[in-house]
C-alpha cells in the first residue's frame, strides 16, 4: 500500500507533507522547493508545464498560462489555455499530479490517497470539486481538511497540555479564513469558522498593478489596456514590491521595456512606498475584521478570553495585517508555526493519524464543524396563500460534526401522496439565495387531508463533508435515502473518467499535440471577479413572496431534477457499464468479479430509475477503473 500525505492546495503556492518519526516535515519538489507555484501552462511547443516553469512563463506569456484556479473551483467556469480549455479541476488536478509525482520521487514510494485542505468557507460544490481534481491527480482524497484546522494541528501537536481558546487568521494568496479553537489536553475544538473565498492576497497584488499602470500612462501617455503581456508583467512586479515591502520602507519597481511608444521601447522604474501600500489594500485587509467578528459571536467568546493568535497564509506577513489584527485582540499574534507550511504540516498529521502512522497515544484529537448551515425548501402559510421558496435549516452552520438531525414537516394539501426534498446549502431564508445541492421524491404517503401526515427528515453530516439524507413517513414507516456528493457542478463518473484520460495523454505526449476545444462564450478567467465577490452558484429561479409556518411542499408537480440519471447522462452511465465490462476481461478474478457486480448494479439502478443507486453505482465504479489506471 502507497503512502498517505498532506497536500495543501493553495491559490497561490501548493505544498506536500508528510510524517517522519512521528514528526510532519514539508516534501521538497524536484527542484529542492519546499512551495510548487499553483500555476499551469502551456510552453511554446503545447506541452503543459507545472509549477515553477509555469510561473517563469506568467508575465510573457498571459495567454498560455493560468493561475489562480482554486477561485474558480466548484463553479462550472471553464479555464483557457491557449486554445484549449480545461475545467478549474482539471488545472487543481494538473497542480496535484505535479504534487504527487515530486513527492513519489522524493520518498521512494507511491501515494495512493491524501488529506486535502480547503478553505473553512469553501462551500459543498468546491469541496467535492477537490475530490475530483485529486481523482483526476490520481490519487483517493482521504479527507477533506478546513485550512485554519490544520494550522491548529500543526501548532497543538507541541502544545498538547495547553487549554486555551485559539483564534487562527488564515490570509492567502486568494481566500480567507477564521476560526475559533478550544484546545485541551490534546483535544482541539473548532467552535466556528467565517471567511471570504473571493479575499486573499492575489487581490492586494492587482490593487497594486493598477496603482502602478495609472501612473505609468500618465507619466509616459501610454495606453497599457491593449497590452495583455504589460499588464501580466504589471502583476508579477506588484506582487515582488508588495513581498519585499513586508521588510522594507520603501521599493523601486523596475520594469525594463514594458511597452512602446511611437516605435520606440519605454523602460519604467518606480518608487513605491510601505504607506502607499497600506494606502491601497487597507480596507480589504480591514474587511476581514468582519468575519472574525462573525466567528467569535457565533462561537460565544469575548474578544478578551482569546489565549493566542495564530497568523497563517503568506498574506499574513504584511505588516498591516499583524498590526490590525493587534489592535483589534489588545496583543500580538503568536509566532511558533510557519505561515506557509502551517496547513501542509497539519494536513500530514491529519494524515497520519487517518492511516495509523501517528499512534492515538500522542493523545492530539481534532474536532471540526459544518461551516453552513443545511436545510431543505419548504413552503408556509401567509394567510390563506401557500409561499413556495422557504429555507428550513435542519443542520445550523458551526455544528461540530459528525452531527445528525431530524426534523418533522407536514403535508401541505389534501390527498397529497408525494412530496420533493429539495436539499440547499446557505444562510439565507429564500432558497433563491442559498445553494441547490440536491433532491429526490418521497411516494407513497398515504391520502389524508392537509397536514395530517408527517415526514421526518434526517441529515447526517460526517466528517468528509458528505450529506446523508433520510425520509420516513411518520405513519407507514416507510424510508427513503439519498446520498448528496455531488453538486450541480460536480463532473459525473462519465466525465471524471474522460478527464482524467485526457490529462494523463497530455502529461505524457509529445508537443505539438491537437488542441482541445475553444472556451465557451460567457466564461471566465480566475482573475475576472472582483474582490470580495462571493463564489458562483446555482440556484433556482426567483420567488418573490413573503413566508409565515413551514410545511413541505406538496409535490403534486413534476419535479424537473427529480431524475439527475436521464438523457444524456443516463447513457454516458451505461457507456460507463460497457467499459467495466471490456476492462474486466483481463483483470483478475476478484477485481473483474467486481467490475462486472457494480455494471449490473449500475444498469439496474437506470432500468428501474433509481438516480440515488446509478450515482451511487456509477462512483465505485469510477474508482475501481481508477484504481486499474
Amino acid at each position: 500500500m502507497g503512502q498517505v500525505v498532506g497536500i495543501d492546495l493553495g491559490t497561490t503556492n501548493s505544498l506536500v507533507a508528510t510524517l517522519r518519526e512521528g514528526r510532519p516535515e514539508i516534501v521538497p519538489n524536484r527542484s529542492g522547493r519546499r512551495m510548487t507555484p499553483s500555476v499551469v501552462g502551456l510552453d511554446r511547443t503545447g506541452k503543459l508545464v507545472v509549477g515553477d516553469a509555469a510561473r517563469a512563463q506568467l508575465a510573457s506569456a498571459p495567454e498560455r498560462t493560468v493561475a489562480e484556479a482554486k477561485r474558480l473551483m466548484g463553479s462550472g467556469e471553464a479555464v483557457r489555455l491557449g486554445d484549449r480549455t480545461y475545467s478549474p479541476q482539471e488545472i487543481s488536478g494538473l497542480v496535484l499530479r505535479a504534487l504527487k509525482q515530486d513527492a513519489e520521487h522524493h520518498l521512494g514510494t507511491t501515494i495512493d490517497e491524501a488529506v486535502v485542505t480547503v478553505p473553512a468557507y469553501f462551500t459543498d460544490a468546491q469541496r467535492q470539486a477537490t475530490k475530483d481534481a485529486g481523482e483526476l491527480a490520481g490519487f483517493k482524497v482521504e479527507r477533506i481538511l478546513n485550512e485554519p484546522t490544520a494550522a491548529a494541528l500543526a501548532y497543538g501537536l507541541d502544545r498538547l497540555d495547553d487549554e486555551a481558546l485559539v483564534l487562527v487568521y488564515d490570509l492567502g494568496g486568494g481566500t480567507f479564513d477564521v476560526s475559533v479553537l478550544e484546545m485541551f489536553k490534546g483535544v482541539l475544538d473548532v467552535k466556528a469558522s467565517a471567511g471570504n473565498n473571493r479575499l486573499g492576497g492575489g487581490d492586494f497584488d492587482r490593487r497594486v498593478a493598477a496603482h502602478l499602470r495609472q501612473r505609468i500612462e500618465a507619466e509616459q501617455g501610454v495606453d497599457l489596456a491593449a497590452d495583455p503581456v504589460a499588464l501580466a508583467r504589471l502583476v508579477v512586479a506588484a506582487e515582488q514590491a508588495k513581498a519585499e515591502l513586508s521588510s522594507a520602507e520603501l521599493v523601486t519597481v523596475s520594469l525594463p521595456f514594458l511597452c512602446a511608444k511611437a516605435g520606440a521601447p519605454v523602460s519604467v522604474e518606480l518608487e513605491l512606498s510601505r504607506a502607499k501600500l497600506e494606502e491601497l489594500i487597507g480596507d480589504l485587509v480591514r474587511s476581514t475584521l468582519g468575519p472574525v467578528e462573525q466567528a467569535l459571536k457565533d462561537a460565544k467568546v469575548a474578544e478578551k478570553d482569546v489565549s493566542a493568535i495564530v497568523l497563517v497564509g503568506g498574506s499574513s506577513r504584511i505588516p498591516l495585517v499583524r498590526r490590525i489584527v493587534a489592535e483589534r485582540f489588545g496583543k500580538d499574534p503568536r509566532g511558533g508555526v510557519h505561515p506557509d507550511e502551517a496547513v501542509a504540516l497539519g494536513a500530514a498529521v491529519q494524515a497520519g493519524l487517518k492511516s495509523g502512522a501517528l499512534s492515538a497515544k500522542t493523545g492530539i484529537m481534532i474536532t471540526d464543524i459544518c461551516p453552513y448551515s443545511l436545510g431543505v425548501e419548504v413552503s408556509k402559510r401567509a394567510g390563506s396563500q401557500l409561499v413556495d421558496g422557504i429555507f428550513s435549516p435542519i443542520i445550523p452552520r458551526n455544528s461540530t460534526i459528525p452531527v445528525s438531525r431530524t426534523e418533522i414537516y407536514s403535508t401541505t394539501s389534501d390527498g397529497q401522496a408525494q412530496v420533493d426534498i429539495k436539499v440547499f446549502q446557505g444562510e439565507d431564508r429564500l432558497v433563491r439565495n442559498d445553494v441547490f445541492l440536491d433532491q429526490y421524491r418521497v411516494d407513497g404517503i398515504p391520502p389524508s387531508g392537509a397536514g395530517a401526515e408527517r415526514v421526518a427528515v434526517t441529515f447526517t453530516y460526517d466528517v468528509n463533508g458528505i450529506l446523508h439524507v433520510k425520509t420516513k413517513v411518520v405513519s407507514t414507516g416507510k424510508e427513503a435515502v439519498l446520498r448528496v456528493e455531488r453538486s450541480a457542478q460536480r463532473m459525473t463518473p462519465p466525465e471524471r473518467a474522460a478527464a482524467k484520460a485526457r490529462l494523463d495523454e497530455e502529461w505524457v505526449k509529445a508537443p505539438g499535440a491537437p488542441a482541445a476545444s475553444v472556451r465557451p462564450e460567457g466564461s471566465v478567467s480566475a482573475v475576472d471577479a472582483a474582490p470580495g465577490a462571493p463564489a458562483p452558484s446555482v440556484r433556482p429561479e426567483p420567488f418573490d413572496s413573503a413566508p409565515t409556518a413551514p410545511v413541505l411542499r406538496s409535490g403534486q408537480e413534476k419535479s424537473k431534477d427529480a431524475s439527475p440519471a436521464s438523457g444524456a447522462e443516463a447513457d454516458e452511465l451505461r457507456a460507463l457499464a460497457q467499459a467495466a465490462r471490456a476492462r474486466s476481461a483481463g483483470a483478475p478474478a476478484p477485481v473483474a468479479d467486481r467490475l462486472e457486480r457494480l455494471a449490473s448494479e449500475l444498469e439496474r439502478a437506470l432500468d428501474a430509475g433509481d438516480p440515488a443507486g446509478a450515482a451511487s453505482a456509477g462512483a465505485e465504479l469510477t474508482d475501481v477503473l481508477f484504481d486499474l489506471g
